[in-house]
């Protein structure tokens, strides 16, 4: 019959002290609403795969029914504990029995304003990452025909004109994206898209494209029937400084891109997602790193950024990268034998890296890091409904049901002029590509195009990091001052 006793069983599971007291009307009032609710999210847990569940909590009416539910919880048990307290069978508490309560109440409230700080940390970084579109929310499509005189940044068309995808022969389409990579760190004055990785998923076979867009690629065909002459990494840029030349554009020139892009490859890009490279590192951190696969090593003596100041070398085979070492594997171009077209591909392995690292439950390791991170990484115009299908689909997708392709030669022609280096689209031959990777849904991408599979298994144990420094060999007498890279 103490006070105390009852109060700490009922603190824990309301109606339990009153059970053990005999006092079974109120351990049944109390305890079997929190039994039924148990059960609920037992079955809700084994039955709903861990990743949609974890991305239903980003949606706003989840995450504010999280909120009241867990005020309910703990007015709740401080009602089931203040009736135990007050048990009519013992002597009211005293001025001693303050202290007791007092840290009795620390230990009910503290657990469950932690509970509720993640939940509010999770609604603040929902509302961060999901962007509300002011516009049409995709890709941007004219609102008046172009006018009949062209402005110095855009020209009339010369090539193939505007086309869209074939309509799908089934209810169900590919889901299309853009995820634009954006470095506005030091030394940036201006706001480049250097990476641009067109990413679609079949909901029906299961399987998920990634075309990489080369950053130096011109003239670009326009929805609207004109030529963007420059750097399609610019266009952002150039689209936010000249708004009047994009009627119907929303302002913030991702809509420009995404129109640009879709009007180049064929097909319809609904959604984007902007990733800003700084908070990148921390997003591969708080998942617990990732496995690489590396078919070439290289060394880039030059490399000096996020971390690295003597340049990076990273050797052939299975790697396990923290975020520093996993954005300087997808940074590098400068290296002997790499390219921004061999970068391209590194970065679409780091993006399958990061998927695999979320599916084994790297979400689990710092929950309020990661949620952190991704509020400073990343924004979208994904629709927050999407996310739980997106994500379950996505779970299931390995690397043998991935399909890659960056557009380099022959797709492109290189040259320089006074842009600089360039590349010229071939316009037919890319749509060719992108009919391959990219067909109807229910249909198969090309197995050409599929994702490379390591040489080697992954090994069981833990994998070391196997990068390092990079500086430039000491030419040696015979070397007439040749100057190589070396590890």
């Amino acid at each position: 019959r103490s006070r105390y006793v009852q109060a700490v069983l009922s603190a824990i599971v309301p109606g339990l002290g009153h059970l053990v007291a005999g006092r079974g009307r109120l351990a049944l009032i109390f305890g079997l609403p929190v039994v039924l609710l148990a059960a609920a999210l037992v079955v809700l847990v084994a039955t709903t795969d861990r990743v949609r569940l974890a991305a239903t909590l980003v949606q706003s009416e989840v995450i504010w029914g999280l909120l009241a539910l867990q005020f309910a919880i703990l007015a709740w048990r401080l009602l089931a504990v203040a009736s135990s307290l007050l048990d009519p069978a013992l002597s009211r508490p005293g001025r001693r029995d303050a202290l007791p309560i007092a840290l009795l109440l620390v230990a009910i409230v503290a657990p469950q304003a932690y509970a509720g700080y993640l939940t509010n940390v999770a609604r603040e970084t929902s509302d961060q990452i999901f962007v509300e579109e002011t516009g049409s929310g995709g890709a941007w499509q004219p609102s008046l025909p172009p006018s009949p005189s062209p402005s110095p940044g855009v020209t009339p068309s010369v090539g193939p004109g505007p086309s869209v995808a074939p309509s799908p022969t089934s209810a169900v389409e590919r889901i299309t994206g853009l995820i634009v990579g954006v470095d506005a760190g030091a030394g940036r004055r201006t706001y480049l898209t250097d990476t641009m990785i067109v990413v679609s998923l079949d909901p029906l076979t299961e399987t998920v494209s990634m075309l990489s867009i080369p950053r130096d690629m011109v003239d670009v065909p326009l929805p609207d029937g004109r030529v963007f002459p420059g750097k399609i990494n610019g266009l952002v840029s150039y689209a936010r400084r000249n708004p009047d030349e994009f009627p119907g554009a929303d302002g913030t020139g991702r809509d420009v891109l995404m129109g640009a892009l879709g009007t180049l490859l064929g097909v319809r890009i609904d959604y984007y997602a902007l990733v800003h490279l700084g908070g990148f590192v921390r997003v591969v951190d708080t998942v617990g790193g990732v496995d690489v696969y590396v078919e070439r090593g290289f060394c880039d003596p030059s490399y000096d950024q996020y971390g690295f100041s003597a340049g990076f070398s990273i050797r052939a085979g299975w790697h396990h990268l923290d975020g520093e070492q996993a954005l300087a594997y997808a940074r590098v171009r400068k290296a002997a034998g790499e390219s921004d077209f061999t970068r391209a591909a590194r970065q679409q392995e780091v993006l399958s890296a990061i998927r695999d690292a979320i599916v084994r439950g790297g979400f689990l390791n710092d929950p309020v890091g990661l949620l952190r991170a991704l509020g400073e990484t990343i924004q979208t115009n994904v629709p927050r409904e999407m996310l739980p299908d997106l994500a379950e689909v996505g779970s299931r997708i390995a690397r043998d049901r991935t399909y890659r392709a960056v557009i380099r030669h022959p797709l492109v022609r290189s040259g320089s002029d006074a842009r600089g280096y360039i590349l010229v689209p071939d316009v037919e031959a890319i749509r060719g590509l992108v009919a391959a990777i990219f067909p109807l849904a229910g249909t198969m991408p090309v197995a050409a195009r599929q994702a490379p599979q390591p040489e080697t298994p992954k090994p069981s144990g833990g994998l070391s990091s196997g990068v390092g420094g990079c500086r430039p060999a000491t030419p040696s007498p015979t070397s007439r001052g040749t100057r190589r890279p070396t590890a």
